[in-house]
């Protein structure tokens, strides 16, 4: 009995946790295309994920081997400081000059 009631337990734990998981349908996003208003109206989630890839692709293009937490968070409040007053503006370019300071 206690067996059974011990699994039973531990399945719920396991499985209870997974299934709160928020899941997100990937999407396609064309950065080339991308206005500061579209990344604004992204979600959380999503809007978090585009943001640390954009991190990385700014980052490898500069060839940066190493990860400086304060300088990539400035650089991206930067960017979204620029985005939110210039929404039209595009996700590229303002990215490209919050990197280039």
């Amino acid at each position: 009995m206690w067996r059974a009631l011990s699994c039973t337990v531990l399945a719920a734990l396991v499985v209870g946790p997974a299934s709160a998981q928020i899941r997100v349908t990937p999407i396609t996003i064309q950065l080339d295309a991308l206005t500061c208003q579209q990344l604004l109206a992204l979600d959380g989630d999503r809007r978090d994920r585009l943001l640390i890839y954009l991190n990385g692709y700014f980052d490898g293009g500069r060839k940066t081997v190493a990860w400086d937490e304060r300088q990539a968070g400035e650089r991206i409040d930067r960017a979204l400081a620029k985005c939110k007053a210039s929404p039209e503006k595009s996700v590229l370019r303002v990215f490209a000059d919050a990197w280039a300071r």
